[in-house]
This record gives structure tokens, C-alpha cells and sequence, in this order.
């Protein structure tokens, strides 16, 4: 059977060398990449069936922008991601109202998560049975 491919976009690389050997041992191919510039020409040669994308990298909305770039892609209308923040949205990012035509997301992950946690996540975004 032929791994699933996962994409991390995140410039902590702490996160991405930690969080891709969780990935790994739950049975994914992953591919990292350390910016949203990288992260979006990474998309579009690997073709993953997810990708995990950091909301803050160098600027504020570094993630919103590669996630409109990567959802302007043919595979990225339909292909699940998942943004991740160490901000707090419970505080003045809850009142946040996107505009009807901002890019789906398909869940909304927080630093720090649990490494079974977020293969869970993964397992339901994807259909998969994980023990």
C-alpha cells in the first residue's frame, strides 16, 4: 500500500524535524518545507494528500497567503489543510469573521498538540482506520 504524503510548512524547524518523525512513525511520507515560498513550489511538485501549514512564519499571514496560493491550485481546491498557530484564538482572533470568498481550511490544529492527537486528525481528514 502507497504511504500517504504530507506537507509541513512551518519555518520552526524544531517543529518540522519533531513533528515529521511523528508522522513518519504513524506511516506517512512527509515533506517539509521552511517558508511559504518553498512550501507552495513543494505543493506543486510533491502533490500530497495533506498539508499541515504554520498561520505565522516571517509575517503575520505568511500562511493565509500560501494558503490562498495553494488552494488556487488545481490539486489545492480539494486536497485537506490544516493551519497551525501558537496564537491564541480564543482571544481577539475568535471574533474573526472570514469573508465569504477567503480559502477553506479543513481544521485549524494549536501549538503545542499531542502526537496523537494530530495523527488522529489526520487519520479522519484522510478516511483511515489508525489504531
Amino acid at each position: 500500500m502507497k504511504k500517504k504524503k504530507i506537507l509541513l510548512i512551518d519555518d520552526d524547524q524544531d517543529f518540522l524535524l519533531a513533528t515529521k518523525l511523528i508522522l513518519e512513525k504513524g506511516g506517512y511520507e512527509v515533506f517539509m518545507a521552511e517558508n511559504g515560498k518553498t512550501g507552495v513550489e513543494m505543493w506543486k511538485s510533491v502533490k500530497p494528500d495533506l498539508a499541515i501549514i504554520d498561520m505565522m512564519m516571517e509575517t503575520w499571514g505568511e500562511g493565509f497567503s500560501v494558503l490562498n496560493k495553494i488552494r488556487a491550485t488545481d490539486t489545492g481546491k480539494t486536497t485537506p489543510l490544516f493551519m497551525l498557530s501558537a496564537v491564541d484564538l480564543q482571544g481577539p482572533y475568535n471574533a474573526f469573521e472570514p469573508p465569504p470568498d477567503f480559502p477553506k481550511v479543513n481544521k485549524v490544529l494549536h501549538k503545542p498538540i499531542k502526537a496523537d492527537d494530530l495523527l488522529k486528525c489526520i487519520a479522519q481528514e484522510l478516511g483511515e482506520q489508525k489504531a
